[in-house]
């Protein structure tokens, strides 16, 4: 019994030195909880103990309960057992099966790469699914592979064994269970070989980071994300990288997007607007004098209409484009506007629903440089028109902001004006809790009525139909979307970075609970007492608005242009060198393949590059068939496959690269 004592303590030590060089902040965990345990501050739940029959078990010291019940180490070798080769159990896929039929694929080839996700994948995608059944097919090898709950990981020792991945995620959420594992398993011997990413009683926040930076690791494993679960009770942590997955920035906002954003931007940088400074905040004496109302499009805007109507007149309001018609039929005339999307469908829709574009005129606009200027060139005063960029940097030097929707990031703009009396309406990020709509009436999205019956585990997960609870801003729970869920998170983020101490933001929605944000019923809120704004007011905010906004590229901004040029035509002759170098195997294309996506979604020091931005989300799009592809045993004929995958995405990558490269040297500034 000494010897094992001895043995247990000495996995422990060894656990904890690895720990202490390769996952220092677990690590600090674990010590906290020792401390705790020696200081008597903590009262231990469970004890670990060695059978007679040979085998660790953890005792329940409340209900004495055994974890196990039986040998741990037959249970373990019963678990890599059930762990196989399988694509259709013990599975998360990462991507979606969409399935192109030929008409579909020749459609693709001749499409814009701007125009849709499907013009530069459908070519790669239709033909790997075409040779690849994956009810009929196995893979070659586990790359990744996902533990939900350790146990006293013997279970683990015996699946590495077994599998020999070379990515694990391990997934446990009592700390205590955890830390007498580390008597029983080696993990530091699986770590001199694996890459392993710990999930240790984490939050929901910190384990989604957690996970996302197991999922962008070597992301052309992430095909089929195989996994063992422990018990039942991690079931719930399957749904939530459901989620995760798909609100990842490849599947929210695609590559053609961020292309199209790209070539809008390039576009705008030639018409001499100004761009307002949002790498800093900005303390106006106007918005601290006058408190500002966000109006967005959530149900909240509708309830409350009658207060915005009474109170429009005390503050500044400043709403989202996508609100206007609303706001103009109660007869309510924005200060400012805001408006993100490059997207023209919406800005169309808005501009249908309002018969007297005038109304638009005395108002200031927030646009991104990346919105279809032809639309909103007749309704702006270019005056009192300020850009700023979003998910692209060519004016770096005035920073960028980076949201899941125009809600948050207006709120960000509201903070960086240095606000400091905020009151949100209409920011619901929830569905109302009698109808089940998304938005106000009014919206494009009015009529959406998202069903909140349960998802089964193992269903498909999308990003506006499924729904989960969240904390009430008035209490209780409330439905909400992964998509909103998103920007839940990034209003947060902004509360952290921007609010401050001394600023008070009153959250008047029936939605979602933001940090640091005071929940409020609108009507009792009086700003009747503050001066009603005269005929000038959106006059003077431009003035206090111009002191921090110029229309002229900086040299450090105009010698980065060139630098993107020259990144540009490297990356495009790296895909052309690729195409023309002959394949022999499967292994040698997939060495080929990660070499070529390596160069390209890599920036140089100092150097900013948006186009590698593109090519990241784009790989990660097909990154999972070509994964499948490499990772199929005894798929048929490979150097037929190889051939034409080869020509296949060399021919979009270079599309893309080129439409890019188009766009960027025809929008070149002149030196100022």
């Amino acid at each position: 019994m000494q010897d094992i004592e001895r043995k247990a303590i000495e996995t422990f030590t060894k656990n904890m030195a690895y720990f202490s060089m390769e996952h220092p902040d677990l690590h600090k965990k674990i010590e906290l909880l020792s401390l705790a345990i020696e200081n008597g501050q903590y009262k231990e739940k469970y004890a670990l103990e060695y059978k007679e029959d040979g085998y660790f078990d953890l005792l329940e010291l409340e209900s004495g309960k055994w974890l196990y019940g039986s040998s741990s180490s037959e249970m373990a070798k019963q678990a890599a057992s059930r762990v196989n080769y399988s694509k259709n159990n013990g599975v998360i896929e990462t991507f979606y099966n969409f399935k192109f039929d030929q008409k579909a694929v020749d459609t693709a080839r001749s499409t814009d790469p701007t125009a849709s996700s499907f013009a530069t994948t459908a070519p790669v995608i239709s033909y790997i699914d075409s040779i690849i059944d994956k009810n009929t097919t196995t893979m070659r090898h586990i790359y990744k592979f996902i533990f939900f709950g350790t146990g006293l990981g013997l279970h683990l020792k015996e699946i590495d064994r077994k599998i020999d991945a070379n990515i694990y995620l391990i997934i446990e959420d009592d700390l205590e269970i955890f830390r007498s594992s580390l008597f029983v398993t080696d993990y530091f011997e699986i770590g001199k070989k694996s890459r392993l990413f710990f999930s240790i009683m984490e939050n929901d926040y910190i384990f989604k980071e957690t996970f996302n930076r197991f999922l962008h690791e070597a992301f052309i494993r992430n095909s089929y994300l195989k996994y063992f679960l422990f018990n039942d009770s991690y079931l719930h942590k399957i749904r939530k990288i459901q989620n995760f997955i798909v609100t990842s920035s490849h599947i929210t906002y695609p590559h053609h997007r961020l292309l199209q954003k790209n070539i809008r931007t390039l576009e705008t940088l030639r018409e001499d607007f100004k761009f307002f400074d949002v790498s800093k905040s900005h303390n106006a004496e106007l918005f601290m004098k006058r408190p500002v109302i966000l109006v967005a499009a959530g149900p909240s805007l509708d309830k409350n209409i009658e207060w915005l109507k009474k109170s429009a007149e005390h503050a500044t309001v400043v709403a989202l484009f996508m609100t206007t018609p609303t706001l103009f039929r109660h007869g309510i005339l924005p200060d400012v506007i805001v408006h993100v999307d490059e997207q023209e469908h919406p800005v169309l829709s808005t501009l249908s629903k309002v018969e007297d574009h005038s109304l638009y005129g005395r108002s200031v606009f927030f646009l991104s440089p990346s919105v279809e200027m032809k639309l909103f060139k007749n309704i702006i005063d270019k005056e009192k028109t300020y850009m700023f960029e979003d998910r692209t940097r060519y004016r770096f030097e005035m920073g960028s902001l980076e949201g899941f929707s125009v809600g948050e990031i207006a709120y960000a703009l509201t903070l960086i004006w240095g606000t400091k009396e905020l009151y949100l309406l209409g920011l619901d990020l929830a569905l109302d809790r009698e109808t089940g709509k998304t938005h106000s009436e009014g919206h494009m999205s009015a009529q959406n009525r998202v069903e909140t019956g349960r998802t089964e585990e193992g269903e498909v997960v999308s990003l506006r139909g499924s729904t989960f609870e969240v904390k009430g801003n008035f209490g209780g729970t409330v439905k909400t979307t992964p998509l909103f869920d998103m920007s839940i998170h990034r209003i947060n983020f902004f509360t952290g970075k921007l609010k401050g101490a001394n600023r008070r933001v009153y959250n008047l929605n029936d939605g979602a609970f933001f940090e640091e944000c005071i929940p409020t019923r609108a009507e009792t809120v009086d700003l009747g007492k503050i001066p009603v704004k005269d005929e000038r007011f959106t006059d003077e905010l431009a003035e206090v608005f111009d002191t921090h906004a110029d229309n002229r590229m900086s040299p450090r901004e105009l010698d980065m242009f060139e630098l993107r040029i020259k990144d540009a035509r490297e990356k495009l002759q790296a895909v052309k060198t690729f195409s023309e170098t002959r394949q022999p195997s499967v292994g040698q294309f997939q060495a080929a393949f990660t070499e070529v996506a390596s160069h390209l979604i890599t920036t140089p020091d100092g150097h900013i590059s948006e186009l590698s931005q593109i090519l990241i989300i784009y790989l990660q799009n097909i990154g999972g068939y070509m994964g499948d592809f490499f990772n199929t045993k005894g798929v048929d004929n490979p150097k037929r496959h190889i051939k034409y995958l080869q020509r296949a995405v060399s021919e979009q990558l270079i599309k893309i690269i080129e439409k890019y490269l188009d766009a960027i040297t025809a929008g070149k500034p002149a030196a100022q």
